[in-house]
């Protein structure tokens, strides 16, 4: 059921009260204006500025009834004046939470008193209609009040927005195309954000078509930034970037045609989402900006870190908020980097932090099961053990990877992308670039690039350009996350057998025989305590 049907059955229900979130004031007074023609009935407008007036559009300034006890006195027929009690009415409050705080208890037991009388029928077919940016209600009128959130414009409405910006700015029919994928550009904006976007390109431009996608897009990342929750990444990578990985890009170019049309009428659905697990610098954070440049959908990266918030249900609003936006602005990926570093001591939520974390680890679950939008989910992490169980169930994703370190096969390809990047891709030959990956047995994707980089340090102090020997000597002076960490990567590697697939389709390296080549400290060596 629609945003619009909802109001008009509570209100010919006869719920007494109830309030709307959303900043979109003008749809607001429009929806109610409908709903009142069809119900026939007629409308009166609060504020605070210009107190109470009759009707929405053609304001009809009503004297006496200025604050908001007043108003309230009146609705209810308590007011001293000579105003007739409102029957058949709507009355849209706006903006009128901060006169019902923790400290407003007589507005409040007039809103009570309202819906007493409106339950016991001594009021008939009147509902009061609250407006407000933000959910804030208090305690006493929660059973009282019907609550509904306004979605943003849909892409018949930002039509109609642009077809205003047409006509207020005159252009020419030749220069406006509202196509499919112009309007989508738009989704995610509020009325008065999109009249604004669609003001500032008219102007500027003196046109309205495929060709302002970008600037449009802009405009949203203002919207996500005053937020705070979401980040907008514009990713340059592509999964020609990533060396290696083969099964996991064979697995992503199949998945990218499930968004389209000719796949919902094959009966497939649209892709839930994928976990990466692995060390860090092994290119998991790369390929999630891969995924949203070779899909050209925009990549929203989710920090769970900002979500939690001091105040008591902030935090699970916070979520709410982020994974409604990602909606919005669907087809859409959603990134969320180091995901098990975000919820840290899930298991000890109850008693640490109230049960917070496990509150919002559940809203994000549920709607990771129960979503209908297409908003593609891309979950990396570092360590399995931090992973709540309930995450790596079936039905959350519809994969979950593991990337191991590169073989030598994709260390070579690793060291070509990197040295190609930075216009060197002759300075070695090909029987050089396998000694190096030979010699680099262990090594991350990122190290590999950080080798890359100090050789060209080095070649640049001497005074020439980057070749062999730069390399081989920064290979020394490197050492490599797996000599430090390689009773994790051996553990990791037993515990994704059946669990996960493996990213790359080659047989992972025994890393061991390295290890025993080291030269270990003596502390390492010898136990006193054994």
């Amino acid at each position: 059921m629609d945003f619009k049907k909802q109001i008009t059955l509570a209100v010919k229900a006869g719920a007494p009260i109830v309030q709307i979130i959303s900043h979109d004031t003008l749809r607001i007074r429009a929806t109610i204006n409908s709903i009142a023609d069809t119900l026939s009935l007629e409308t009166f407008i609060w504020d605070s500025c210009k107190g109470l007036r009759k009707g929405i559009s053609q304001q009809e300034l009503m004297e006496d009834v200025d604050t908001p006890s007043e108003v309230l006195e009146w609705v209810i027929g308590d007011n001293q004046d000579d105003l007739p009690t409102p029957v058949n009415c709507i009355l849209l409050l706006e903006d009128f939470h901060p006169h019902i705080g923790t400290f407003d208890h007589k507005n409040i037991s007039r809103l009570r008193s309202f819906a007493v009388a409106v339950a016991g029928r001594r009021i008939d077919k009147v509902t009061i209609i609250m407006s407000q940016p933000v959910f804030d209600l208090p305690t006493e009128l929660v059973k009282d009040t019907q609550v509904f959130e306004m979605p943003l414009p849909n892409l018949s409405e930002l039509k109609k927005l642009a077809e205003q910006a047409k006509q207020k700015f005159e252009l020419d029919e030749r220069d406006c195309s509202f196509s499919t994928e112009f309007l989508n550009s738009a989704l995610g904006l509020s009325t008065s954000e999109a009249q604004l976007a669609f003001a500032k390109i008219a102007c500027e431009k003196e046109r309205l078509n495929e060709l302002d996608i970008s600037s449009i897009v802009r405009e949203k990342e203002q919207v996500i930034r005053k937020q705070g929750h979401l980040e907008y990444f514009h990713p340059s990578a592509t999964l020609d970037d990533i060396g290696g990985l083969d099964s996991l890009k064979k697995w992503l170019k199949r998945r990218k045609l499930a968004f389209g049309e000719s796949a919902k009428e094959f009966g497939l659905e649209e892709p839930r989402g994928l976990l990466l697990l692995g060390l860090p610098g092994t290119g998991k954070s790369l390929a999630a900006k891969a995924i949203a440049n070779a899909w050209q959908l925009p990549l929203l990266r989710l920090d769970i870190g900002k979500i939690f918030g001091g105040i008591v249900g902030q935090s699970e609003s916070n979520m709410r908020e982020a994974l409604q936006l990602a909606e919005t602005l669907s087809p859409s990926i959603l990134w969320i980097d180091e995901i098990e570093k975000g919820l840290s001591g899930i298991q000890s939520s109850g008693s640490s932090d109230g049960g917070t974390t496990a509150r919002v680890l559940g809203s994000f679950l549920t709607w990771m099961q129960e979503k209908k939008k297409p908003v593609f989910v891309v979950a990396t992490a570092n360590n399995i053990a931090q992973l709540p169980p309930e995450l790596l169930r079936k039905g959350r994703v519809d994969e979950i990877f593991f990337v191991d370190l590169p073989t030598e096969q994709e260390r070579e390809d690793i060291l070509n992308v990197h040295l190609k990047k930075r216009s060197r891709e002759d300075n070695l030959s090909a029987v050089e670039i396998k000694e190096v990956a030979q010699l680099t047995l262990g090594f991350t994707g990122a190290e590999l690039e950080e080798v890359i980089k100090e050789a060209l340090f080095m070649a640049f102090d001497d005074g020439i350009d980057i070749n062999f020997e730069h390399i081989k000597s920064a290979i020394a002076v490197t050492t490599p996350i797996s000599m430090t960490m390689h009773e994790l990567i051996d553990k990791t590697r037993s515990w994704v057998k059946g669990r996960a697939v493996r990213a790359s389709s080659q047989k992972p390296e025994v890393i061991t025989d390295k290890l025993k080549s080291m030269t270990r400290l003596k502390s390492e060596i010898e136990n006193p305590f054994e």
